[in-house]
């Protein structure tokens, strides 16, 4: 019994192996065709393709082949000929040449090839070089004048009799220029005090260093980048942030009543317009239980932190308190984070496993809805073989597998191979109205070659 595959199968350009066209004896055993299906005749040994509702030989009809110009032919009439192009012979020279101005040399200007891309014929030139018209210069170093002793000079003078004087002059307090006659060298250095004129900028990003001091002149330095280690210098910004997170513990807090206590000012409420003065980081420890901060229900050993500086009697909002719950409450369920109770659970050990840290592991978790199945003659599977097809049939319905009221067509299935690598095949699945479900092979298939993966949904 065939598979049934009722749309294209793209292999994605895998191989298919082992594969065989289906045998018949002639077309009308074959069938009508579609255009492109094959089989194969096994009365003329030919593979044969639909075509316009024909079938039509593709094992082609030539009987032999016949030799042509350059080219020749062993073991013409087949079944496997060599087609050899004709040698050809040539003999190769070389030679050199040193040309001097005014000499001349042959090179190849063209070649010509026929239809067949052999070469017949070349065309060659004669290259004349031109003569020698060089000019030479030396280039002799002075030092500079007395008016300018920082200068370097260098005449340059040609081989026609022409000078022509090059003079490098440096920058005072910037770049000094030195010419040594007797090196034939200039030399070119910063002086010992640089002063520049603008801006310095520094590309790259290797670290700079410097052997002295650096004195700012009384100017700021800007752009200065968050210091990360202890010999880091630091920025305003950072100094300012470090400063301002520095809070203090101010006291109780009696969420009860609404007041703190052991301030040295006298007690005060943290909401509402008569509100005590906070810096940023200040901080109360609840004593007594209560809901009277912002109708929040507060525990004795919750903190209250200001976020940021709260002016007296300003009926700051909320937004400027976290707080942060102390105890362990028990942790509860909701539909968002934000509307969830965070706190202690427990786990089932079930389904989680717990480390003596409290390191939490969800278990290996198996489908209550799934079923393996070995492929035999022992239920809840029965093997029947008949007409060339092995065909084992299923009860679902046993309690072995989904128990009473599964229905075939509520089950999905795979097949596979019964021992290593346990590999995916692929057979005719036929499901009825009940619990039955059967599996068919072609070919004789013996006991627990295969198994089956199910799942019932």
């Amino acid at each position: 019994m065939a598979i049934n595959f009722l749309n294209k199968v793209d292999f994605n350009q895998n191989e298919i192996d082992k594969a065989r066209l289906v045998n018949e004896a002639n077309d009308a055993a074959a069938g009508t065709p579609v255009d492109g299906q094959l089989y194969y005749n096994t009365t003329d040994n030919v593979v044969k393709v639909g075509e316009g509702g024909a079938w039509v030989s593709i094992s082609g009809d030539i009987t032999a082949l016949t030799q042509g110009t350059y080219i020749n032919i062993d073991n013409p009439t087949g079944p496997i000929p060599t087609i050899n192009h004709d040698l050809t012979t040539r003999s190769n020279t070389t030679s050199t040449a040193s040309p001097a101005s005014g000499a001349t040399f042959t090179a190849l200007d063209s070649i010509t090839t026929n239809t067949t891309g052999h070469v017949t014929a070349v065309n060659t030139k004669t290259v004349t070089l031109p003569p020698e018209s060089d000019t030479t210069y030396t280039l002799p170093v002075s030092t500079g004048s007395a008016s300018d002793p920082k200068s370097g000079k260098i005449t340059l003078t040609g081989s026609d009799g022409s000078t022509d004087l090059v003079t490098f002059v440096g920058t005072t307090g910037r770049v000094e220029i030195a010419g040594n006659a007797g090196a034939s060298t200039i030399t070119v250095d910063l002086t010992d005090n640089v002063s520049i004129v603008g801006k310095i900028d520094v590309l790259g990003s290797a670290t700079s260093s410097f052997a002295g001091d650096i004195d700012m002149n009384n100017n700021k330095l800007t752009e200065v980048k968050t210091g990360t280690v202890a010999t880091d210098g630091v920025n305003l910004g950072q100094v300012e942030a470090l400063v301002a997170g520095i809070g203090l513990f101010k006291g109780g807090y009696n969420a009860n009543t609404g007041l703190t206590t052991d301030l040295g000012a006298g007690n005060g409420s943290l909401d509402g317009a008569s509100n005590i003065a906070l810096d940023q980081g200040d901080f109360f420890v609840v004593t007594v239980a209560g809901t009277a901060f912002y109708t929040q229900t507060l525990e004795v050993g919750d903190m209250i932190f200001a976020n940021t500086t709260i002016a007296a009697n300003s009926t700051p909002p909320i937004s400027d308190y976290t707080v942060v719950i102390q105890d362990a409450n028990i942790a509860g369920a909701g539909s968002t984070d934000g509307g969830t109770a965070k706190g202690v659970a427990g786990f089932d050990s079930a389904s989680f496993n717990v480390s003596a840290s409290g390191w939490v592991q969800l278990d290996a978790q198996k489908n209550p809805n799934g079923a393996k199945q070995s492929l035999n003659n022992t239920a809840p599977s029965t093997r029947t073989e008949s007409g060339g097809v092995t065909t084992f049939t299923l009860n679902l319905a046993a309690a072995s597998l989904f128990g009473s009221g599964a229905l075939s067509e509520n089950v999905k299935v795979e097949i596979t191979e019964g021992a290593a690598p346990f590999e995916t095949v692929y057979a005719c699945v036929t499901r009825s109205g009940t619990a039955s479900m059967a599996i068919g092979f072609t070919g004789s298939v013996a006991n627990d070659a295969y198994q089956v993966l199910l799942t019932h949904i």
